[in-house]
């Protein structure tokens, strides 16, 4: 009787040891296994022997779980109106602007406040004017000789003026002496400039008398030049050219020339080639 229930008690403290230790071992981490054991024996002399059973006692403590914690993140964004404070503005609306023909909105120029000052007109510049030129001639095959001359200008525009011409040219001191009636066409590249370069181009007949008299012909001729003039004031101008030109003579019938007056004549059959530098004065008005 006794062996049986000290049997009975060693198993009992067996099964409740190895019930602990797996509930230690399983949840070890996630719960607190209290054990308990208890229990009383009583030894009666002379009126025999009681045992009280042990009684084994045990609590698992679960921890308790983690507090529930909800983060609610976002923003509103209501036609522009409301902007949450962690997220940076809006980009600015468009500007207005001529985006060429896929444009859908009209672009109105905002006026702007501004004084225009209209540049004075430049004077006009003076339209008639009269002059003298000197200089000299050399023919081909001829010394060179004198040029005088009496001018007449027109200004038709500000560059271009129209020039006409009565001259008179001696060569082999007198023996032959060309008088010139011409017309031509200046053409100033600044006309409001102190200086400026200039072309001319003229043309007209000229008349050779040779020998004082005994011989006269007739001749067409045509000149081109370069120059330059100076504006001395708005109304007096100097210039200086040098002209290249042609003559021939017009058909004419020959008087009989002794070989003194044929050597300086001008030739009949052929063209005569010349030269001839100028300057000159004029006054406009």
């Amino acid at each position: 009787m006794i062996n049986a229930r000290r049997t009975l008690l060693t198993a009992a403290l067996a099964a409740a040891t190895f019930v602990g230790t797996e509930a230690a071992s399983v949840s070890d981490a996630r719960a607190d296994v209290r054990i308990r054991v208890g229990g009383s024996a009583h030894v009666r002399v002379g009126g025999g022997v009681r045992v009280r059973a042990p009684r084994v006692h045990w609590r698992v403590r679960r921890p308790a779980p983690p507090p529930l914690r909800i983060r609610v993140g976002g923003s509103i964004w209501v036609g522009g109106g409301y902007y949450g404070p962690r997220f940076a503005p809006p980009p600015p609306p468009p500007a207005d602007c001529d985006c060429g023909p896929g444009n859908y909105y009209p672009v109105v120029a905002q006026p702007t406040a501004g004084v225009y000052v209209a540049p004075a007109p430049r004077p006009a510049l003076p339209r008639w004017g009269i002059g003298v030129a000197a200089g000299g001639v050399d023919v081909e095959g001829h010394d060179a000789g004198d040029d005088l001359a009496l001018l007449g200008r027109l200004r038709l525009t500000p560059r271009w003026q129209l020039e006409g011409e009565i001259g008179k040219s001696e060569l082999e001191d007198g023996s032959r002496v060309d008088r010139r009636l011409g017309a031509g066409l200046n053409f100033e590249f600044s006309p409001y400039n102190r200086f400026t370069p200039y072309l001319v181009g003229s043309m007209g007949v000229t008349q050779v008398e040779v020998a004082s008299g005994d011989y006269e012909s007739s001749q067409s001729f045509g000149e081109v030049g370069i120059g330059l003039r100076l504006a001395v004031t708005p109304r007096i101008h100097l210039a200086g050219d040098i002209r290249a030109g042609s003559r021939a003579a017009i058909e004419d019938e020959p008087r009989p020339l002794d070989a003194a007056a044929r050597s300086i004549a001008p030739p009949e059959d052929e063209s005569e080639e010349y030269t001839r530098a100028r300057l000159s004065a004029v006054l406009f008005f």
